[in-house]
């Protein structure tokens, strides 16, 4: 487990808890499992592991994004309650075009600390207009480094995104 304590400032402002390899939510708890069924006995699974069909009614808490450039992720996979927290501008949405710019931030965190250290990371957010947790795992592009990740949002108060999380 990551305490707080240990992580960057930027981490202690915007998540009121992060876990390594633990949620506390059942649906995330299950996208877990598929991950690690996926990954077998191998470090990490690859992106095109990822079939998003087989995961049914946990699809739409869920999301993949790979790694496009330096700074940005592309989207790939947005269920529906995920996109409706996103609020991509299109189908072929970055992070850094999101509408909610506040989740943007917080997932931006979340996928470099995930591609940095190669771990699965659960998070936990508090704020004005939403709360949630956020479940972040690494994908292989490659067969050796993280270049996707693979994860899920749940919110439990304020399942919209406020008008400011817009701007």
């Amino acid at each position: 487990m990551t305490t707080l304590s240990l992580l960057p400032g930027p981490l202690k402002r915007l998540f009121a808890k992060i876990d390594a390899a633990a949620t506390s939510d059942h649906s995330l708890k299950l996208a877990l499992d598929h991950w690690r069924i996926k990954r077998g006995d191998r470090l990490l699974p690859s992106l095109s592991d990822m079939d998003m069909k087989q995961l049914g009614l946990l699809a739409p808490r869920l999301f993949l994004f790979e790694h496009c450039d330096e700074d940005d992720w592309a989207l790939r996979f947005a269920g529906k309650d995920v996109e409706s927290l996103l609020l991509p501008s299109s189908a072929d949405a970055r992070l850094s075009t999101l509408g909610n710019r506040r989740l943007a931030v917080r997932l931006r965190h979340l996928f470099q600390l995930v591609a940095q250290t190669a771990e699965i990371i659960s998070a936990t957010y508090i704020s004005r207009d939403q709360s949630g947790e956020i479940l972040v795992a690494p994908l292989s592009t490659d067969g050796n480094k993280v270049g996707a990740v693979f994860g899920g949002i749940v919110t439990r108060v304020g399942a919209k995104a406020s008008p400011a999380a817009k701007r």
